[in-house]
């Protein structure tokens, strides 16, 4: 399950609304409950339960980090 997504407006979005710079953002890609809270994982209710979730919210942020970056280069490349 991924809990988190890249949101990156199209380039040519982008430069129609000048001047505003291409960009990414960190979105979550997950359920609400009732109250509005944001869930990121399942019920977590041992040690290993939760340094297994931690972990993989952690790898998934890196994951994140290389591909928001690489979006944003791309974006940043002149359009022929």
């Amino acid at each position: 399950m991924r809990r988190f997504a890249l949101y990156s407006p199209s380039p040519s979005a982008v430069a129609q609304q000048l001047p505003v710079s291409p960009f990414v953002s960190l979105v979550v890609a997950s359920h609400v409950a009732q109250a509005g809270e944001l869930f990121l994982s399942p019920q977590l209710m041992t040690d290993s339960e939760l340094d297994f979730e931690v972990d993989a919210l952690i790898k998934e942020l890196e994951e994140f980090r290389t591909s928001a970056k690489k979006k944003l280069r791309t974006s940043k490349a002149p359009v022929a």
